[in-house]
């Protein structure tokens, strides 16, 4: 497990940036949607610049509605009339046939980046104006382009159902170097229908030129001209004689869109998604018989006119005299349809008055998107430059932080009424915020963190003597926290929204982080090196003048070994000890002979140290280091890959994975240490031995790896003349793991005993030929003057390497 933890938190980080990253999910709303996806790549240091993209996409209703906008203007009109925002240009090859082609929708995208740039000045959003915009897929042959740019466009009519999609991209540069700046925009929503919207307004001073009458639109007709009142000139359906209007009349005057194209042009509110006529007028009328009312009917013949209304009436009310007001017509129910309007003055022969005047008359028909809009950002910002200080109510954020600069994402969903009011903090340079120096303060905070714990359990360690040091366990729970608290910094440094996937909308600010970074060396270091420095005068002594005394008492005199009484058995190999016997007695009244307990680091029996009297008596042995072939002294019992040469600098002796070594020892600590470190990170272990699991496990603190007892004697455990097969099935399913490890069989001298050399060797040379070919490791023990001479070499051929450690454990 312990090369799994890693592996989890990498897999937690990679998780969180890719959650980073990801869209905002798409609306749901039933009669489709607009998605505005942008990024923003940007460079530099106090001025950033670079480019980006942005892609519009409709689905349901929305694509086509646009679709059928630019198929009504770029395939039907010769010419843009005049009062929409395109006007008087040419829509490409307007050929009528009802299919949007190439060149048409060429010309639509032409004029929607003349939208974008806006004479020169740009497209400004969030903290970055952008100029120029283009196609994405700029090649030489515009139709090209366009194909290659936009999707549900080229080729489509009124029938096509398929989503539209437009591809931009941009220039750029920041316009603010320090500032809060708003995270939603509707800058780039509304240009895709900013083309469509018409106005027409009346001459203030109702002076035409050219096909533009100075009434227009309304053209001077049927008794309706212009005319002075009250120094100003207004369009009059009355008697320039009288200056009242005539008894019997009925005039109308009707609208024409753009005189220049065609007389009879309509209104085209198939573009708009509102529409409402104003004009200011003055006058009265002579009873309920006499009125003004504005009607529009339907081409091609325009006989159906319907009254629009004033509020709750038909009729246009009277004013004071020489009063001026204002009038607002509701033109919604024209919405989809082209139209012409018309003025009509109806007097009945019951008397006259002064008629109505009216002047400034304003018909407006904006086209802007309504419905749902997602709104998908993505900044990808190279530099010094710093993000902080979020105030995101309806949308939501993901920030990620390298040592290159920063990654920020942006999402929401809204309608144009109501653009979110999000926002954040943005500055290129900010000390406290800066990416370059909070990756410098996660670095020293991790290193002291690591450090602090390391060295103060290394001085805990050291305090021990080094027949203990072994057995010196660290505090897990505290270096468990340090690692935690390290993946903590490293998590919170690259992803500072990271608690927004519990639903915490809080962000880890450059301020807040080295807080955190302080406290968490202060509390996981130096409260580790405070807990290990409380504990040191818990280490035993090397030497006792109570522990001499008591090894004074049990190291017995050696009188003749002949016909000595036997005085109990050893604790640990479990033979007579007699009273000419040097022996060890443990404070827990365990016996032992005094090799054997030289050879222990705690009895077995109540887990204890063993006296230092008795390890200090310990002979110094000659060992060779491998790496430099220079001669080290040691104690016996050391194990001389703990050691260090101080030659060299390197261990004195270490296991090549794969290798099969054959080791002479006294007992089996050194050989299950050994094997531990051959496993460390997960890899499998086996151990065949002729004593009991459960002693060894309780002696040498075995816990995971499976043991298999080969004995005579034993209940459920395999003979030695069985080991080929029952011992090659039992390590057949750990070779085929292939995964390495180590097998350890241990005391294969007792097995030979039992058994016989032959069967020991048949079945060696096939396991050690299974464990070769699958990366295994192999240690073999024997005891000490067990095996003869001779036997000893003929085992010591089914194996690599030989090592005596006889002097030793």
């Amino acid at each position: 497990m312990g090369s799994a933890r890693p592996a989890l938190f990498a897999l937690v980080l990679v998780l969180l940036l890719f959650w980073s990253v990801l869209p905002p999910t798409v609306g749901q709303g039933s009669t489709g949607h607009l998605v505005v996806s942008t990024d923003y790549e940007l460079f530099g240091t106090s001025d950033l610049r670079g480019g980006g993209h942005v892609t519009w996409t409709l689905t349901g209703d929305k694509a086509t509605d646009l679709r059928m906008k630019i198929l009504h203007m770029f395939d039907e009109y010769p010419t843009i009339p005049r009062g929409f925002t395109f006007a008087f240009a040419s829509p490409g090859t307007a050929n009528h046939n009802s299919r949007l082609d190439a060149t048409e929708g060429v010309r639509y995208t032409d004029l929607l980046e003349d939208l974008l740039e806006a004479s020169g000045r740009g497209t400004s959003a969030q903290y970055v104006e952008m100029y120029p915009f283009d196609l994405r897929d700029k090649v030489s042959d515009a139709a090209t382009s366009f194909n290659r740019s936009t999707d549900g466009l080229a080729g489509t009519d009124a029938n096509a159902t398929a989503p539209v999609e437009i591809r931009f991209l941009f220039e750029a540069n920041i316009t603010t170097t320090e500032g809060r700046v708003p995270l939603a925009t509707g800058a780039l929503v509304n240009a895709l229908y900013e083309g469509f919207s018409y106005r027409a307004v009346q001459s203030p001073s109702l002076a035409g030129s050219g096909a533009y009458p100075g009434s227009w639109p309304f053209l001077p007709e049927n008794g309706w001209h212009v005319t002075t009142v009250g120094g100003r000139q207004a369009f009059w359906a009355g008697n320039d004689t009288t200056s009242r209007y005539d008894n019997n009349v009925d005039a109308s005057s009707s609208t024409s869109a753009d005189p220049a194209l065609a007389a009879g042009l309509p209104f085209d509110f198939r573009f708009a998604s509102r529409a409402w006529a104003t004009f200011n007028y003055t006058g009265t009328v002579n009873g309920p018989g006499d009125y003004l009312r504005i009607e529009y009917a339907h081409p091609p013949a325009y006989t159906d006119w319907t009254n629009l209304s004033f509020g709750a009436s038909a009729n246009l009310p009277s004013t004071a005299p020489g009063v001026w007001s204002s009038e607002t017509v509701n033109l919604t129910r024209l919405l989809g349809q082209t139209a012409r309007l018309r003025l009509r003055f109806h007097s009945d022969t019951a008397g006259t008055a002064s008629g109505f005047y009216v002047r400034d008359f304003d018909v407006r028909a904006p086209a802007s998107y309504t419905g749902e809009v997602v709104e998908s950002d993505t900044h990808y910002l190279i530099g010094t430059l710093s993000f902080w200080g979020p105030s995101v109510d309806r949308g939501g954020i993901n920030l990620i932080r390298t040592p290159g600069g920063e990654l920020l994402t942006y999402g929401a969903t809204w309608d144009p009424p109501n653009v979110p009011s999000d926002s954040i903090y943005f500055r290129t340079f900010d000390v406290p915020e800066n990416p370059q120096v909070l990756f410098g303060v996660m670095l020293v905070a991790c290193y002291a963190i690591s450090r602090l714990q390391e060295g103060a359990y290394q001085r805990f360690r050291d305090s021990y003597p080094a027949e203990y040091r072994p057995r010196v366990y660290r505090a897990k729970w505290f270096h468990r926290a340090g690692k935690a608290g390290i993946g903590v910094l490293i998590l919170f440094y690259f992803v500072p929204t990271a608690l927004w996937v519990i639903g915490i909308r809080a962000v880890v600010t450059g301020l807040i982080y080295w807080i955190l970074s302080l406290t968490l060396v202060l509390m996981l270091g130096f409260v580790t090196r405070t807990y290990y420095k409380r504990h040191l005068g818990e280490a035993p002594p090397p030497v006792v003048e109570e522990e001499v005394t008591v090894v004074r008492k049990i190291i017995s005199p050696a009188p003749s070994p002949e016909a000595s009484p036997v005085v109990g058995h050893c604790t640990h190999c479990l033979k007579e000890i007699h009273e000419s016997d040097r022996t060890y007695r443990c404070t827990c009244g365990a016996l032992f002979h005094f090799s054997c307990a030289s050879g222990l680091m705690r009895c077995p029996n109540c887990r204890k140290p063993i006296a230092a009297g008795v390890l200090s008596e310990r002979k110094q042995v000659s060992l060779r280091c491998e790496s430099c072939g220079e001669l080290q002294t040691v104690f016996e019992g050391t194990d001389p890959r703990a050691l260090t040469c101080a030659n060299c600098g390197g261990r004195l002796r270490h296991l090549d994975v794969g290798k099969r070594y054959l080791i002479v020892a006294n007992n089996p600590a050194i050989a299950i240490t050994w094997m531990r470190d051959l496993v460390k990170g997960g890899k499998p272990a086996l151990i065949m031995t002729h004593a009991a699991p459960e002693r060894l496990r309780l002696e040498f603190g075995v816990k995971k790896a499976p043991i298999v007892q080969i004995s005579e004697r034993a209940s459920g455990a395999i003979a030695p003349k069985d080991l080929d097969p029952a011992g090659l099935r039992a390590i057949l399913p750990f070779a085929r793991e292939g995964k390495g490890g180590a097998i350890l069989y241990d005391g294969l001298d007792e097995v030979i005993a039992e058994g016989s050399l032959a069967d020991v060797i048949r079945f060696l040379r096939k396991a050690n030929d299974m464990a070769f070919v699958h990366g295994v490791t192999v240690i073999a023990r024997v005891t000490p003057g067990r095996l003869a001479d001779a036997d000893l070499k003929r085992l010591n051929g089914e194996f690599d390497e030989f090592l005596d450690l006889s002097a030793q454990l």
